[in-house]
């Protein structure tokens, strides 16, 4: 069977907000059979997927995934928010329902990665933990935290320590985006619209600010084919080539290169998108090298056999498509699947 790693999956143990003692904080409700959320004015569908482990991992196996790396997309932006606890709490909680999560799972077909706000000092004493004790890959960000972006001062005490520790770093949008109370209520518009392009400003902050300057080593994988980042790219770049004299010095962007430079030297992205045209730019601008394959699955109950389909029908070498399949999650997340192979073999 040829190996597929899904870097982008989701999953949530039963009540995970009730035993944490946040109650019944996403206003859950049984409407015409399906569970529907409404946390802060928007609301979502929790599919079954989302809730049942032995149901992802039928579906996953079926479409011929075979190994994945597990995270909690929201839980820990949502909940240190709402919880009267250090939020270094609601942080050490979460990771260790991912460890269980993954503990459920056969030895050597999936990974943690662990949720940590980057705002917080405090945090990466809980990112260290993830890595050292919890045998974590990776840790994962969300783009803005609390409706504040990741690319200020606060942030730098944990990209020193990522880039420091090489530890791989999964960028993935909030619960609750920046801007959503702009009518996003309406038609999944937080979800369709307003997560990719949180993580579009966030990165392009990253980009802008000089964060990639500071800490040049750093190399993060961004959910969603890197959400609304790639139709802004010549826009960022051509703000940057016409400058910024005559601005306030706040605003004045302090990146050392062109912006669409650090694409290819500090972002990944995966392939989550569910369209074809979107991969295949994706695969032009980041390169065969910087593309992931991720379904979003859980939170996205669509079959991830589309995933593959669309990987599969590249006009690019079958050497690309495997490293897109799982030879660049190999080698990023630092698995040694050849010697689990051997393993699994024996």
């Amino acid at each position: 069977m040829p190996e597929i790693i899904d870097v982008h999956t989701h999953f949530g143990g039963p009540n995970l907000a009730e035993r944490f003692g946040l109650g019944n904080v996403f206003n859950a409700e049984r409407v015409k059979g399906k569970v529907v959320t409404n946390y802060r004015g928007l609301p979502a569908v929790t599919y079954a997927a989302g809730v049942s482990f032995q149901e992802q991992q039928e579906v996953c196996e079926k479409a011929g995934i075979t190994r994945r790396m597990m995270s909690n997309s929201f839980a820990v932006e949502v909940f240190s928010r709402e919880t009267t606890k250090p939020s270094i709490e609601a942080a050490k909680f979460c990771n260790d329902d991912i460890a269980n999560t993954v503990s459920m799972a056969p030895k050597g077909t999936m990974w943690g990665i662990g949720g940590i706000n980057p705002l917080e000092k405090s945090h990466v004493k809980e990112a260290e933990r993830c890595i050292d004790r919890l045998g974590f890959k990776a840790i994962q960000s969300n783009s803005s935290w609390h409706g504040r972006f990741i690319d200020t001062d606060e942030s730098y005490p944990f990209w020193e320590w990522a880039e420091d520790r090489k530890v791989p770093i999964f960028l993935h949008p909030p619960r609750v985006p920046i801007g959503h109370d702009q009518q996003m209520g309406q038609y999944k518009l937080d979800e369709l619209v307003g997560r990719p392009f949180d993580t579009a400003m966030s990165v392009a902050r990253m980009i802008l600010s000089g964060l990639f300057d500071r800490f040049p080593n750093l190399r993060i994988l961004v959910a969603h084919m890197g959400g609304g980042l790639l139709p802004c790219m010549g826009r960022l770049d051509f703000g940057w080539r016409l400058g910024f004299e005559g601005l306030p010095e706040h605003t004045v962007a302090r990146c050392q290169r062109l912006p669409s430079d650090y694409l290819r030297t500090n972002l990944i992205v995966d392939t989550m998108g569910f369209w074809a045209p979107h991969v295949k730019e994706a695969v032009e601008v980041f390169g065969a090298d910087n593309v992931m394959f991720g379904t979003d699955y859980g939170p996205v109950p669509l079959d991830p056999r589309e995933h593959i389909d669309i990987v599969n029908a590249l006009d690019v070498s079958p050497a690309d498509k495997e490293n897109i399949l799982w030879r660049n999650a190999d080698s990023y997340f630092g698995l040694g699947i050849k010697r689990l192979q051997i393993d699994q073999n024996l």
